[in-house]
């Protein structure tokens, strides 16, 4: 579940409207397949917003295994499998979510 201390990917994609159920299907049935193949990932989910952009929720099992997990054999592999949908997509973005270090909770005496 996103919301633990994981670090985690966000992807948002939204295909043209022409394209948009045959994209869907891919999204669903073959590419949240393929990420949940990726070593280090913990956790694959997904969503629709109400605008129709696809989200998906990849965490990762520990901060330490981004870069093993993103240079893996299978990570490209499904990087790969968006290319014939570029011309498809409206948006497409990836981002990074990690925590960098703890804050520690500090109280004034009055």
């Amino acid at each position: 579940m996103i919301g633990n201390s994981n670090p985690f990917l966000l992807v948002r994609a939204r295909s043209r409207p022409g394209s948009r159920e045959r994209f869907e299907c891919w999204f669903r049935e073959a590419h949240l397949r393929d990420v949940s193949r990726i070593p280090g990932i913990a956790l694959v989910q997904s969503g629709t917003t109400a605008a129709g952009t696809k989200l998906g929720f990849y965490s990762f099992a520990s901060a330490g295994v981004i870069q093993s997990a993103l240079s893996s054999p299978e990570a490209a592999y499904a990087r790969g499998a968006w290319e014939p949908w570029t011309a498809e997509l409206e948006e497409l973005s990836l981002d990074i979510f990690a925590p960098l270090f703890s804050l520690p909770i500090h109280r004034s005496a009055s």
